[in-house]
């Protein structure tokens, strides 16, 4: 008898805090995503040049963009994606309270809280970029040779 009263307490204590971990996980993952460095990483993600870059990079090697062109386009695309920043924020809160566990989210907090942290997220976004830029041509090239074989697949009757 005395087991199942402690098997019973046991459950009651488990089910009734698990509201509060999901609590906990949720004020983190809003504290996590709200920190400078991360709102910052957006900031520069959806800058007019970020934008203008990635623009360029997508387009094929034989179109090159004037300087005015570049800044137009920029601005065009920042500012239009800055209207989904409000939707960004609240999804990456919800996935990252559930993504990630309570004590992950106190690292991530703690790690871009850090100097080293905060650095590194600040490197992160040029990084990607230049990196993504790289590979443009490669991709296109992939994009367009396997173009023919995706439309076939997608044309398929299920």
């Amino acid at each position: 008898m005395k087991t199942k009263s402690l098997i019973a307490s046991a459950i009651l204590v488990f089910g009734l805090s698990a509201p509060a971990f999901a609590d906990d996980t949720q004020a983190l993952a809003e504290q996590y995503v709200n920190m400078p460095e991360i709102q910052q990483m957006m900031t520069d993600m959806f800058s007019p040049e970020s934008m203008a870059n990635q623009v360029a990079a997508s387009l094929p090697a034989n179109i090159q963009l004037t300087d005015s062109q570049k800044q137009r386009i920029g601005t065009l695309m920042s500012d239009a994606m800055n209207d989904l920043r409000p939707k960004m924020t609240a999804l990456m809160i919800k996935g990252s309270a559930e993504t990630f566990t309570t004590d992950e989210l106190t690292a991530l907090i703690d790690f871009y809280s850090s100097e080293h942290g905060a650095a590194i997220m600040a490197k992160m976004q040029p990084f990607m970029q230049r990196t993504m830029a790289e590979l443009a041509a490669d991709m296109q090239k992939i994009q367009m040779e396997i173009t023919p074989e995706l439309v076939k697949i997608l044309q398929e009757k299920s």
